[in-house]
């Protein structure tokens, strides 16, 4: 009698133990399910956030390190009346600055190799009255990516008989976010000022460069 009574507390235990792990199981399950889109979408707001500061530091790293200028960069050539008849570049002294830049990019990119991103909970369960409140889930993510870029020239008025000559550095980053619960990409672009010039005279329409460019 005894070890049948025995035999259904026994019985009791393992289903309550049973229905206690299935809960937890499926509130893992649905928490993750309900984590991901929104880990996602945050860490993909902080990555491009992040790479846009990274894009503008590395350019002004490299710019103070090595000293370069706009003025080593292109030259300005005019006619005996004023007018500009070409602006030339000096292929060399661009692609050094160009990889240098995209060199510092990319390590500083992977140079992020567990970034928190604080989530909070009412976020996560849902509602608009518990979105952004309760305490922090934190969630780490990486990044990883490809830099490419290049060099683009604008002409601007800057008043009665002056044109400024703007040169800026394109870059596009591919970035792969990882995170636990899954992983993302994003595509940040941005354009960062090098220098500008003010030229005094006309400035032809459809300026040839030296490179063969035209703007």
């Amino acid at each position: 009698m005894l070890r049948r009574g025995f035999t259904r507390k026994k019985k009791r235990r393992i289903k309550a133990l049973i229905i206690t792990i299935s809960i937890i199981t499926s509130f893992i399950f649905i928490l993750e399910v309900r984590l991901k889109p929104i880990v996602e979408s945050v860490s993909e707001i902080q990555a491009k956030s992040l790479v846009t500061q990274i894009i503008n530091s590395s350019v002004e790293e490299i710019l103070v390190e090595t000293g370069i200028t706009c003025e080593d960069l292109e030259s300005v050539s005019c006619s005996e009346d004023k007018k500009v008849t070409a602006i030339s570049s000096d292929v060399i002294m661009t692609n050094k600055l160009k990889n240098a830049v995209l060199l510092r990019i990319q390590e500083n990119i992977s140079n992020i190799c567990s970034r928190r991103v604080d989530v909070p909970l009412g976020t996560i369960i849902g509602g608009e009255l518990l979105n952004g409140q309760g305490p922090c889930v934190p969630v780490y993510v990486s990044l990883s990516g490809n830099v490419t870029g290049d060099f683009d020239s604008t002409f601007e008025s800057g008043g009665l008989n002056q044109t400024v000559h703007k040169l800026s550095m394109n870059i596009s980053v591919d970035v792969n976010i990882l995170m636990p619960v899954g992983s993302s990409s994003a595509n940040v672009t941005g354009s960062v000022l090098i220098g500008e010039t003010v030229i005094v005279g006309e400035v032809p329409s459809g300026m040839f460069f030296s490179d063969g460019q035209k703007t």
